[in-house]
């Protein structure tokens, strides 16, 4: 080749590499990107060629709470993880940001078993026998980090006359819950929960019976009453609010009595013709 002829050739090669200097060679893959959730937390990887040592990343978590961020940096070549201890369970969008480009995506994590103690929340600690609405016993059993679990929950009540009933409950909306029906008989009803292994304390309502709705006059005494009794049949308890009712001349007249023992005795005459009636309390 002459002087002459390298001429061209140089020139040519020059302009290739100004080229090539003002259009750089497309960027390669983007690397793949994975998330790892575990006992602890959950671990977000960058895996490809394009990841470099040294090189950055940011984890955003759009969480019910709000935005929760997390960084980390490549170890080696190839590979770059960021660990964020989060343990809330369900379902979590998440923002990753790695050289210039923004990975959306999310993660699902299912709550764990559910742990001893079970706190069972009864909505009475009393109840009327006789009462239109039972009480009810809600329930959020709870995993290792605080989530509600998903295994369903068994309720096992014992009345006081010997009789159970057995109730598998669901967990819905982060609860489950049941209403205890309390039966006919007064006395100690007892609650007991458990859901797969755990357990929980039991749970106590004490039945009491309803306002007075039978009683008897002693003969020869219009004041006094004997076997008072709510309408199942439960002898009151005593201090009940009871009261006769009547009318003396022009004037409405309440007696205010207080049963013991299952006995009321008015403290006065009551008036011609008086009613006995119970303060209904819900």
């Amino acid at each position: 080749m002459t002087r002459g002829q390298r001429a061209p050739l140089a020139r040519w090669l020059g302009l290739g590499l100004l080229l090539s200097a003002c259009h750089p060679a497309p960027p390669g893959p983007p690397p793949t990107l994975t998330a790892q959730p575990d006992a602890g937390g959950v671990t977000f990887v960058l895996s490809g060629p394009g990841v470099r040592r040294g090189e950055q990343a940011r984890v955003t978590l759009l969480t019910p709470a709000g935005a929760l961020q997390y960084a980390g940096r490549a170890d080696r070549g190839g590979q770059l993880r960021v660990r964020a201890a989060y343990l809330r369970a369900g379902l979590t969008p998440y923002v990753v940001e790695y050289a210039g480009r923004r990975h959306a995506g999310q993660f699902r994590r299912l709550p764990g078993p559910p742990v001893t103690p079970l706190t069972l929340k009864v909505g009475a600690r009393a109840v009327r026998v006789t009462a239109p609405r039972p009480p009810a016993l809600v329930l959020h059993p709870l995993d290792l980090q605080g989530n509600v679990s998903a295994l369903p929950v068994d309720v096992l009540i014992r009345r006081p006359d010997g009789t159970s009933l057995r109730r598998r409950v669901p967990v819905e909306h982060l609860t489950a819950w049941t209403l205890l029906p309390p039966g006919r008989v007064t006395g100690l009803m007892r609650v007991v929960a458990t859901t797969g292994d755990a357990a929980g304390e039991v749970g106590e309502v004490d039945l009491l019976p309803g306002p007075v709705r039978q009683a008897a006059v002693s003969p020869g005494d219009s004041g006094a009453y004997r076997d008072l009794r709510d309408w199942l049949g439960n002898p009151v308890t005593d201090d009940e609010a009871l009261s006769l009712t009547g009318r003396a001349g022009d004037w409405n007249v309440e007696v205010p009595l207080s049963p013991a023992g299952g006995r009321a005795r008015s403290p006065v005459t009551p008036p011609s013709g008086a009613r006995l009636q119970a303060e209904d309390l819900r």
